[in-house]
């Protein structure tokens, strides 16, 4: 007797639901990574090819943009500049970095938190606001220069040049790999230390022969990281550096704007392609790891092993004290700026005058820039939190390897990009579609940053979530978006939330991208940078503090916090 197996038209309907609601899911997010990455860097190898620098295919492939990279002397003395810079920025965040996250990691855990709270309280503040501060700390009027000539010396050329660059550079460096080398450090296992201890060995041996090695791919990861970040810097190089500080992002923005957009493609695909080089290098030395938060549960040296009172602990301590100087003294040095008489920004502030507040609040060019980067932070908070959701939901549940590993490494994809290239990529494709100068476009354009923060937020947050929950609703006769919405939603919507506030934090930072979609309409962020190319006033040192603000009383709020739960965790002996 013989059986024949029929599907079950009930299953058949099921597979289909099943593959349509994946569709429907994924599609908005596709579409915004077709539209500002897979078009824009497609349009761009084929103006590197292209030997005019058109966008199509219709003569022979051209290399010669590529051959001039190795043989022009002025692209070769860009590659060679972005390189030396990218190096001595590497080195010079490693010297700082690493004896602070020591110090952070063998800190108590109220003191550790708070350390963390200060390195990364920067992050919150826009990157051009840091930027202008600097200009302000090293200005021939600037803090550094006013206290030099107190003392009689001086003026120093501090700004608009190589040293300027790097101090602007490794700030925004320092953070990243601190936060990397902690992580290490605090996954540490201490009884290995405590154990050549008890066999005779010395500090020093413990700490090059047990110690070190465990933190060793974490730092040449790190660095590896640090370097390719560096070789994409933009607008620290324009904004700090001068005349003689032409870098790969700054020549690409600049024969864009020439029209000359062979030798700009060409260059940036050169650049995308050290940056992914780069990044498969750091995630095969470092680790996945890399990518993690510091792990609560393990407190590495912390706990067990406090720092000792030695000179080389004493040097560490110092360091760190300078990483903080370094970090926060730029954010609090413009503050009283604002409030001067004069039309110049001085160090120390002339008189005492709140004008410049009320043109900032007055202005209709500051008050539109506002409104703009509020709207387009919110749409863009909004689209790339539902697309990240979306592709979490559809790569934690899917038993399809194949399709999990395309979904992470699709989202994560933009974060490797120079945001330079997708700048000039972008600018390309929306001024075919014409969506330049638009809300819509901007959205779009920023979604693609904001995407692969939301997507690892949101997939660490329902990867945790108990299936078993989810299966209890459905036998209980709920629908699967049903149970998902009503269910799976409220217990990760700490991390919905954290992917709206990092997402909002991003699209109301970005410049770069900005600064190629809009022109009379600009984002704050654009608004702060056109003064500062043009000329600087106090009303600039004004809005930068109002925008500084939130970020200081939230930092103070949760240190305070930070330092009670550790000195809680402390009396329960946890």
């Amino acid at each position: 007797m013989s059986y024949v197996s029929i599907a079950s038209p009930a299953g058949s309907s099921n597979v289909l639901r099943s593959l349509s609601t994946r569709f429907v899911l994924l599609l908005p997010a596709f579409l915004i990574l077709g539209l500002s990455l897979v078009w824009p860097l497609v349009t761009i190898v084929l103006r590197s090819l292209h030997e005019k620098g058109r966008g199509n295919l219709s003569d022979s492939l051209y290399f010669g943009h590529y051959a001039a990279i190795v043989h022009d002397d002025l692209l070769r003395q860009v590659a060679l500049h972005s390189v030396m810079l990218a190096f001595v920025s590497t080195i010079v965040t490693v010297t700082l970095a690493f004896p602070a996250a020591y110090v952070i990691s063998r800190l108590s855990r109220g003191l550790s938190s708070l350390m963390m709270v200060l390195i990364l309280m920067p992050f919150w503040v826009s990157i051009i606001v840091r930027l202008f501060a600097f200009t302000t700390i090293l200005g021939q009027q600037g803090i550094i220069n006013s206290a030099a000539g107190y003392l009689g010396v001086g003026p120093f050329p501090l700004l608009y040049n190589t040293f300027a660059t790097i101090v602007g550079m490794v700030a925004y460096l320092l953070p990243y790999l601190i936060l990397i080398l902690v992580s290490a450090m605090m996954s540490i296992d201490t009884s290995m230390l405590t154990a050549a201890r008890t066999m005779g060995a010395s500090e020093h041996r413990v700490f090059t022969d047990i110690y070190f090695p465990q933190v060793r791919p974490a730092l040449l990861g790190g660095s590896v990281l640090v370097f390719v970040l560096g070789l994409g810097f933009f607008l620290t190089p324009a904004i700090l550096g001068g005349p003689h500080n032409l870098t790969i992002p700054i020549f690409i923005q600049q024969q864009v704007q020439n029209y000359q957009w062979g030798k700009a493609a060409a260059m940036g695909i050169a650049l995308l392609s050290v940056s992914v080089i780069g990044y498969m290098v750091a995630l095969k030395i470092g680790g996945r790891s890399m990518l993690s938060p510091v792990q609560q549960g393990s407190r590495g040296a912390a706990a067990r092993d406090p720092l000792r009172a030695t000179p080389v602990a004493i040097l560490c301590v110092a360091i760190l004290l300078f990483d903080l100087a370094l970090l926060i003294l730029p954010l609090l040095v413009v503050i009283p700026t604002s409030i001067t008489e004069t039309t110049q920004i001085r160090f120390p502030p002339v008189g005492f005058s709140t004008k410049w507040f009320v043109e900032a609040f007055t202005s209709s060019t500051w008050i539109d820039a506002f409104l703009k980067s509020v709207r387009v932070g919110i749409l863009t908070a909004t689209v790339a939190t539902l697309c990240g959701l979306a592709l979490a939901r559809v790569g934690t549940r899917s038993k399809s390897m194949l399709l999990k590993s395309m979904i992470q490494t699709t989202a994560i994809v933009p974060l490797i990009v120079p945001v330079i290239l997708l700048g000039i990529g972008i600018y390309d494709v929306q001024g075919k579609l014409g969506l330049l100068g638009t809300d819509v476009g901007l959205v779009v354009a920023h979604s693609v940053l904001c995407l692969p923060l939301a997507f690892l937020i949101l997939a660490n947050a329902l990867s945790a979530v108990d299936i078993s929950i989810e299966q209890a609703a459905w036998t209980m006769g709920a629908s699967n978006a049903r149970a998902f919405l009503g269910i799976v939603v409220p217990i990760a919507m700490p991390a919905v939330v954290g992917a709206l506030v990092i997402s909002f934090v991003t699209s109301w930072d970005e410049a770069v991208l900005a600064m190629f979609q809009t022109e009379l309409d600009k984002t704050l962020p654009v608004t702060i940078y056109s003064f500062l190319r043009s000329g600087i006033t106090p009303v600039v040192s004004a809005v930068a503090t109002i925008v500084i603000a939130p970020v200081l009383i939230g930092s103070i709020i949760i240190a305070v916090r930070s330092l009670r739960a550790g000195r809680r965790a402390k009396r329960q002996g946890i």
